[in-house]
């Protein structure tokens, strides 16, 4: 029985989301493990995704954006504004970020190696409700960015840019403080 081509890379990306969840690094996680519990041949991978690590990219980016539209809809936190929400959505998506720190390093330095920018559009929705109709797309798209790329740089080289912030991204007080500082400042001094 053949699968068709959109299964088979389901398969491969959910038996790399399994194998990320066992195996704690990233680094030996292999194609034949992920071939063999896909249950697919080990080209596969290459055909699919040109390379184990963009498969690995996709599935570490496809855990954080679920966890990120989960926590971006209203219903997500009933009781908070849009500027609160996005603050507790960034702080649960870095809680994630340092318990899974070696694939979000992987997965953020791929993202931007490759000019992958949509993790950047999963905020843009919270972005319109706290500025209603104030805002053009880009100039919601600039405050996403403006949000998130400290806090992948953070990911990425935590030690440097902790000399340079004094944000300790380990520390998750200071986590949160810098959070609530760096939107308090964007939105703030954006919102009127």
């Amino acid at each position: 029985m053949n699968r068709n081509e959109k299964d088979v890379r389901q398969c491969m990306i959910k038996a790399t989301i399994e194998l990320l969840n066992e195996i704690p690094d990233i680094e030996k996680i292999t194609v034949r493990q992920i071939a063999k519990r896909a249950k697919v041949g080990v080209g596969s991978i290459n055909y699919h995704f040109n390379s184990k690590d963009n498969l690995l990219s996709i599935a570490v980016r496809d855990v954080l954006a679920e966890m990120a539209i989960n926590l971006s809809k209203p219903t997500a936190n009933l009781n908070l504004n849009p500027r609160d929400r996005l603050k507790t959505m960034l702080k649960e998506l870095c809680n994630a970020a340092v318990t899974n720190e070696k694939l979000t390093q992987f997965m953020v330095t791929h993202d931007i190696l490759s000019g992958n920018m949509h993790a950047l559009l999963y905020i843009i929705p919270i972005l319109k409700e706290i500025f209603k109709d104030k805002k053009e797309e880009i100039e919601l798209r600039v405050i996403a960015l403006q949000i998130l790329q400290p806090l992948q740089v953070a990911a990425i080289a935590p030690t440097a840019f902790c000399m340079y912030s004094s944000f300790n991204l380990y520390d998750k007080k200071a986590r949160n403080q810098f959070i609530d500082q760096l939107l308090d400042n964007l939105i703030n001094e954006r919102k009127e």
